[in-house]
């Protein structure tokens, strides 16, 4: 099996964490294996190692994984914790042909972005690594781009900073009740959007999408809805 795996709270191997440290899981199921997988982890008993279940969204269209796991980090030190991580790492290991974990940290708390997926059922995640000497030109570009969205109506991205684990710098998602909510357009002019883009921060709105080219060398742009 040709895997990425590096140590992360899921593990027991982590340093610290506050309450937005998050660890990422993105897997590839063997063939046939997808449903077993899914089932996995709803069975599993988050609690014991974990700060409750994940959220999970099952690959729509763009990526090459097929299920992604986010969760709340948690220091796992004692023996029945490790024991549990342990665990689920070896039916993981099973079942699927690829794995990249990794942390991440965002300034949207667990208890916000559980609440705000228990209303969701459709996800658009966006993952990019910076070009050298843009990382935190990228964070702000994705801050002033959240701005943007939310002057011309719609539902802004939750943010999140790669720590450890991956080459990729930022990565947002969007929270959906639908396909259908995701593909509704801004119920604004021309002239109220090039307003509200220059009101973020923007040159103009075309800026908008410009300015992200100059920021980054690599972009994965996924859809994805809730696996049930």
């Amino acid at each position: 099996m040709k895997r990425f795996t590096i140590a992360l709270g899921l593990l027991g191997i982590s340093a610290a964490a506050s309450a937005d440290d998050y660890w990422v899981s993105q897997y590839r199921a063997a063939p046939g294996k997808f449903p077993a997988l899914i089932e996995l982890v709803k069975s599993t008993n988050w609690s014991a190692f974990e700060e409750g279940a994940p959220l999970m969204m099952r690959h729509s269209q763009g990526n090459h994984w097929d299920l992604m796991l986010l969760g709340k980090h948690k220091d796992c030190g004692d023996t029945g914790c490790q024991q549990a991580a342990k665990a689920f790492e070896h039916a993981v290991n099973q079942l699927v042909d690829s794995e990249l974990s990794f942390q991440a940290t965002s300034e949207t708390d667990w208890s916000d972005l559980r609440a705000k997926d228990e209303t969701s059922g459709f996800y658009h995640i966006e993952m990019f690594n910076a070009g050298a000497g843009h990382h935190k030109a990228l964070m702000r570009q994705r801050v002033i781009e959240n701005d943007y969205i939310e002057r011309i109506g719609q539902s802004p991205n939750e943010i999140f900073e790669v720590t450890f684990g991956s080459d990729f710098d930022i990565f947002t998602i969007g929270f959906y009740e639908s396909l259908q909510t995701y593909a509704v357009p801004a119920d604004v002019t021309p002239e109220e959007a090039e307003a509200a883009a220059k009101a973020a921060g923007f040159k103009n709105r075309a800026d908008v999408s410009f300015l992200l080219r100059e920021l980054i060398v690599g972009h994965h742009d996924t859809l994805a809805v809730k696996a049930r």
